[in-house]
């Protein structure tokens, strides 16, 4: 089964050029349908799959580029082209950040301001782990991954893998009452469990001209061959207009579209499974 690669989950980062921070900004934008709260249990169990925003949406990210052109993309036997990109901001050991609605966070790391020019494209190296944390209502009862039902249903603490042949176990909890809901962490091993799939694309994002590519890469940055060659994954994002970098630039302001933030979905026995993806960046300056 592939999983459509674009959500509605947006994020702000503000990128200062004396610190980081980090906050979350309301899209009103949700592919699952939601009345007064309650979600279509027809989406997600008989049509198989849509998509919404977690309570808490987590990644870990370790270097953001902007480009003045798009990157060249990586292959089994070569690294993604960046030599039109300037490396503004990396933190080796991964920036763990965990985002919530009407919350910030300190970002650490290293920022530095891109030389003045326009650019038109933006990288970004994460882990290919995301965890999230939700808890919501349906219109009926919902079965979990443990067969107990109910009208609630939430996230479960505990972590498992997408890949090929593989859909996690144990990510969902429902019952009568309203589910406390844990940290799911899902690690991604391919963008479809039907075969392997280490490139996945979304074009003209919410009607503009933007799209981004995913790459799920090996250690050495190629583009990886089949699950277990996996280790990070990049997003490379085209904006719909162009950045630019004056003198009188002071703040970068970024808006992610994550990937499908919480997917939900049919496991194939009418149980619901709670899965996560990765993101689409857009940039404006101040």
């Amino acid at each position: 089964m592939a999983r459509s690669f674009i959500n509605f989950l947006y994020l702000i980062l503000v990128l200062n050029l004396s610190a980081i921070n980090f906050s979350y900004a309301d899209s009103h934008v949700d592919s699952c349908t939601i009345t007064g709260g309650i979600y279509d249990k027809t989406q997600v169990i008989d049509n198989g799959y849509c998509a919404s925003a977690p309570s808490v949406y987590e990644i870990i990210a370790y270097e953001l580029y902007l480009c003045t052109s798009e990157p060249a993309a990586p292959t089994t036997t070569t690294v993604m082209d960046l030599s039109n990109c300037y490396k503004n901001w990396e933190l080796s050991s991964g920036a763990t950040l965990s985002v919530q609605q009407n919350a910030t966070v300190d970002v650490p790391g290293t920022m530095t301001r891109p030389p003045n020019g326009t650019y038109t494209h933006g990288v970004m190296l994460i882990d290919n782990s995301f965890g999230i944390t939700a808890s919501l209502q349906f219109d009926e009862a919902v079965t979990d991954q443990d067969g107990n039902s109910g009208v609630y249903c939430g996230t479960k603490s505990g972590s498992g893998t997408y890949g090929t042949g593989a859909v996690p176990s144990g990510t969902s909890e429902c019952g009568a009452s309203e589910i406390s809901a844990g940290k799911f962490t899902e690690l991604l091993t391919s963008f479809d469990s039907g075969s392997f799939s280490g490139t996945a694309e979304g074009e003209n994002l919410n009607g503009t001209s933007a799209s981004i590519k995913g790459y799920l890469i090996d250690t050495n940055s190629y583009l990886a061959e089949n699950d277990a060659d996996v280790d990070k994954l990049i997003g490379a994002a085209t904006f719909a207009s162009p950045v630019n970098f004056t003198e009188a630039t002071t703040t970068i302001t970024m808006s992610f579209n994550v990937g499908e933030g919480m997917s939900m979905y049919n496991n194939g026995s009418n149980r619901i499974v709670f899965g996560s993806g990765p993101f689409q960046a857009i940039i404006s300056t101040d």
